[in-house]
C-alpha cells in the first residue's frame, strides 16, 4: 500500500566539512528511480567524484533514510519525501561537499492526478569559496496532470528564484513532455536568464521527443558536460556537469 507523507525531511551531516564550495565543481542531476540502495550507485558516485569534482548530487526518486547516511562520505544530505512505501520513504535528496546556508523542503501544491502523491523540491543557499551565494532547486516535476497545474508549478519556481541576483542552478526531472510544457519551462528560463546545459545528441532521457531531464543555470560556466547511458541502474540518464564561478565574478566580489 502506498501513503503519501506531509513532508518528511531529513539532514545529515558528517563533520567537519567546508563551509564554502569552491571556485570550480561539479554536479550531478539524476532520476535514480527509487533504487539508490544499490551498491553500484556508491561505485558511480565515487568514480564520478573522482573525475567530475562532485560537490553537488540532485538526486530524484532517491530513497531517503531518516536515520541513515548518504553513501559517498564526506558529504551532507537534506532530503524532502513525497512518498512513503511501507517503511521506504522517497523523494528528491541533495548531497553536497559543503554545508548549506539554508535548506528549505517543499511539496508541490498539486497532486499527481487527483489522488496521488504530491512531488517534492529542496531549495537550498550555499557559500561560494570566493563570491557570493549560490541558490540551488532540486526540482521533480508534476507529471499525471493537465498543463494549468504544470504551469502552476512553475510559477512556484518563479517565486522562489525572482529575488535572487546571483549564481543559480535549477535542475532535475522536469517532466517537460509536451510542446506547451517544454516552451513554459524555456520561457521560465529566458525570463531569469538562464542557459540550459546542451544535452543535444546524447542519451538523455526523452519522452516524445522532448527531455524530461534538465539542469539551467546563470552566473557560472559550463566547462564540460556528459550523459552517460545507465539504463541497467535507472529509466533515466545522469547528467553530469562541471562548473567554474567566471573570473569576473570573483573580481568584483
Amino acid at each position: 500500500m502506498i501513503h503519501t507523507p506531509k513532508l518528511l525531511t531529513c539532514h545529515h551531516e558528517q563533520a567537519p566539512l567546508p563551509s564554502a564550495l569552491p571556485r570550480r565543481f561539479g554536479l550531478l542531476s539524476w532520476n535514480v528511480n527509487k533504487r539508490t540502495s544499490f551498491v553500484a550507485y556508491r561505485d558511480a558516485f565515487e568514480e564520478w567524484k573522482r573525475e567530475w569534482g562532485l560537490e553537488l548530487l540532485c538526486l530524484q526518486e532517491a530513497r531517503i533514510r531518516p536515520r541513515g547516511s548518504f553513501l559517498l562520505p564526506g558529504f551532507t544530505c537534506h532530503a524532502a519525501a513525497n512518498l512513503r512505501m511501507g517503511r521506504r520513504y522517497f523523494g528528491v535528496l541533495t548531497a553536497s561537499g559543503a554545508n548549506p546556508v539554508e535548506s528549505i523542503p517543499l511539496l508541490s501544491r498539486g497532486r499527481e492526478g487527483f489522488l496521488g502523491p504530491r512531488k517534492s523540491m529542496l531549495v537550498q543557499r550555499y557559500r561560494l569559496e570566493e563570491a557570493g551565494e549560490l541558490l540551488l532547486l532540486n526540482v521533480h516535476g508534476i507529471n499525471f496532470r493537465e498543463n494549468g497545474q504544470y504551469e502552476r508549478e512553475l510559477e512556484r519556481i518563479h517565486a522562489l528564484v525572482e529575488d535572487h541576483t546571483g549564481p543559480l542552478i535549477v535542475a532535475g526531472d522536469f517532466n517537460a513532455w509536451n510542446h506547451h510544457r517544454r516552451h513554459r519551462l524555456e520561457a521560465l528560463a529566458k525570463r531569469f536568464g538562464l542557459k540550459r546545459v546542451d544535452t543535444s545528441g546524447t542519451a538523455v532521457t526523452c519522452f516524445l521527443g522532448h527531455p524530461l531531464d534538465w539542469v539551467l543555470y546563470r552566473g557560472l560556466e559550463s566547462l564540460r558536460s556528459a550523459v552517460p547511458s545507465l539504463r541497467e541502474l535507472s529509466d533515466h540518464n545522469p547528467i553530469l556537469v562541471e562548473f567554474e564561478l567566471p573570473k569576473r565574478s570573483v573580481e568584483a566580489s
